[in-house]
């Protein structure tokens, strides 16, 4: 006997092979309604076709436009004296948004305390923020910044700010000393907000941003590894 296989399940799959046309372009995909038609299926057919492809990362829902097909081909733009990550994707004539999930002051535990060159329980403001580019999510990234460097960082929103545009208003201006890349397997938060699929791995770079020969910003970018390459540039 064959298996039963739901509607909306068949559905997908010809969705998915339309996204596989469009796939890069970032184009949006026909209305619901249209793709109705197009399938001879009813729209809450439609609509749980796409959920489901949503899910899986295929398609990407943004308000306005619909869903769309991402584009998968990510790139991390670095360099051992970049200034900074929004700064870099502006430059490239791409919107940058973020969303502030976590802002806290916190106590620097050892292994914090000796990559700050701070000491052990000294304030460190702590920064956990969603980032989207052109409206689609790219990363997490956390920000670790030793409080005493500059103490008004916590009262600023940084919701669609660059941090380091605000550290520029209290005259620091950071450079990145040191980048670390690795990967590892995602936990259940960066799954949740990265919508990732298995195998579920990200990559993480970590950068170290010093001003006046100190530490300044210890930051962690979290991005899906199998949609994201790695692109370093360096001044001749």
């Amino acid at each position: 006997m064959e298996d039963f296989i739901p509607k909306y399940k068949k559905i997908s799959d010809d969705i998915q092979n339309l996204a596989k046309v469009l796939s890069g372009q970032g184009k949006p995909l026909p209305s619901e309604r249209k793709l109705s038609d197009t399938f001879q299926v009813s729209r809450t057919t439609i609509k749980r076709a796409l959920e489901s492809l949503e899910r899986q990362g295929i398609v990407t829902y943004i308000e306005g436009k619909g869903y769309i097909i991402p584009d998968r081909d990510v790139k991390i733009n670095s360099s051992m004296h970049v200034s900074g990550f929004y700064e870099d994707i502006v430059s490239r004539k791409k919107k940058i948004s973020s969303k502030v999930l976590k802002k806290s002051v916190l106590e620097a535990d050892k292994e914090l305390s000796q990559q700050l060159q701070i000491k052990e329980n000294d304030y460190v403001f702590h920064l956990l923020r969603l980032r989207s580019v052109d409206g689609m999510v790219y990363s997490l990234t956390e920000s670790f910044i030793p409080l005493n460097r500059c103490p008004q960082i916590g009262t600023y929103d940084l919701t669609n700010k660059s941090l380091w545009k605000t550290l520029n208003e209290f005259g620091i201006f950071p450079e990145i000393v040191s980048q670390k890349v690795s990967a590892r397997m995602a936990n259940y938060t960066e799954i949740q907000y990265l919508n990732i699929t298995n195998p579920a791995v990200v990559m993480v770079v970590n950068n170290m941003a010093y001003f006046d020969d100190k530490p300044i910003e210890l930051s962690y970018v979290y991005t899906d590894v199998f949609s994201t390459n790695l692109e370093y540039r360096f001044n001749r």
